[in-house]
Formats: C-alpha cells, sequence, structure tokens
C-alpha cells in the first residue's frame, strides 16, 4: 500500500450493488488524474475474493463502498475496518436512509461520507481531498448525521442500550460489557433519564426497544426477534 498523502496514481475500487451507479461511479472517478485504475465489485465479499488471489501490491489504495445494510451490515463493516488497518482510505457512498447504518458508519471511522443525493462533482470532490490525505464529508451527509434524534449516549451506554434492547438480560449484558450488574443498572438509568428529559419516555424494555430502534441503537431487521 502506498502511504496516505503521497502523489503517486492510485488505485481505486467500487462496491455497489446497483449495477447502472457501480459503473457510473467507476468512469466518474475514472476521470480524475490522481487515479491510475478502477476496479467495480457488486459487494464487499467479491472485492475480498478478488483481493486474497492478488499480490498485496495490486490492493486498491481507495475504497469507495456503499455497505450493505441489514445481516450484510455487519460483514461489510468489519472488512471495511481490516481494508482500513492495512492503510486503503475508505470513503462511503450511500443513501444514508437507515439511522441503525449512519450510526454504525459514523462509529467505523471511515475517511470520507458522501450521500447518493449529492451531485457528482461532490463525490470526485470528496475522494480528491481523500486521496491528499485529508477527511471528507459531503454537507449533504453532514446535515444527515447531525440530524440524530438520540440522546448523547456515553460508548457504554450506547452498547448497553443495544444490547439490552436487543432482549438480554441485565445481567448478561453487564458480562458481555465487562462491568458489574449494579454499574449496569446506573448505565440503563442514566439512558432512562436522558430520554426522559427529552420528552421521550423509555421506562419500560419495550419502551427502550422502541426507541433504540427509532434512534437506530438496534437494527430495525432484528426488531422482530427482540423478546420481553
Amino acid at each position: 500500500m502506498l502511504p496516505r498523502g503521497t502523489e503517486q496514481a492510485r488505485r481505486v475500487a467500487v462496491v455497489e450493488p446497483h449495477v447502472l451507479q457501480r459503473y457510473r461511479a467507476a468512469e466518474l472517478l475514472g476521470t480524475l488524474p490522481a487515479v491510475r485504475s478502477v476496479g467495480s465489485f457488486a459487494s464487499v465479499a467479491e472485492l475480498v475474493a478478488q483481493m486474497r488471489g492478488a499480490e498485496r501490491s495490486a490492493w486498491p489504495h481507495l475504497l469507495v463502498v456503499d455497505p450493505a445494510a441489514g445481516s450484510g451490515a455487519e460483514y461489510d463493516l468489519a472488512a471495511i475496518a481490516a481494508f482500513r488497518a492495512a492503510g486503503m482510505r475508505v470513503v462511503i457512498l450511500s443513501a444514508l436512509e437507515s439511522r441503525h447504518l449512519i450510526r454504525r458508519i459514523t462509529s467505523a471511522g471511515v475517511d470520507g461520507i458522501v450521500s447518493k443525493q449529492d451531485p457528482e462533482s461532490e463525490l470526485l470532490r470528496a475522494v480528491v481531498r481523500v486521496l491528499a490525505g485529508s477527511a471528507a464529508i459531503t454537507a449533504r451527509a453532514q446535515a444527515v448525521i447531525d440530524a440524530d434524534p438520540a440522546p448523547k449516549l456515553s460508548g457504554q451506554e450506547a452498547r448497553l442500550l443495544e444490547l439490552y434492547a436487543a432482549g438480554r438480560p441485565l445481567a448478561s449484558v453487564a458480562d458481555r460489557l465487562g462491568v458489574r450488574e449494579d454499574t449496569a443498572r446506573k448505565y440503563l438509568k442514566r439512558i432512562k433519564l436522558k430520554y426522559d428529559a427529552q420528552g421521550r419516555p423509555a421506562r419500560s424494555k419495550l419502551e427502550l426497544a422502541w426507541r433504540a430502534r427509532e434512534d437506530g441503537f438496534l437494527d430495525p431487521a432484528a426488531f422482530g426477534s427482540v423478546a420481553f
């Protein structure tokens, strides 16, 4: 991989499930002087399979990806984290319609975020900035991110809400968090108080699950399996 910020032409990979959008994005990125080549893939799994059969020196320097939602998000986001750990820069190109996916994307620490509602010039501008070593979030994408209805929760509180609202007993949640059960109970109390302060009561486990789903802490696709 090239060190971040170098000026040599880069290899780019586009991962997009929709054929026309994938080919258009690849075509656009191929017009950038800083881009040497563009590969296009229907899924992150397809890209991973191609990378496994290639020399590391042939891997992409930049990934432009629309992560899967629902059950596929876990795999895609884990792969994205691995790519970034290996030195690849990542730009998310997404409709940003799922609050759960938005929350996962922003916590993943990617290099750029572009809304599919942005003009093509914004995608090109973001890619140029990321290739130069800077972060890039378009104004439209930032506005979607900032329109977060959730109360401000600490990392431990957010993780507790996700696990507890998914149906786990508090003792099990405490174990997963690595804290005592009475500490987990204090986190839970703080979460409920923060929702109360917003005028959005979440006093029962069912109400907490609804709030967690509304605010993207709980995957909507998993909500039907929550047990109370």
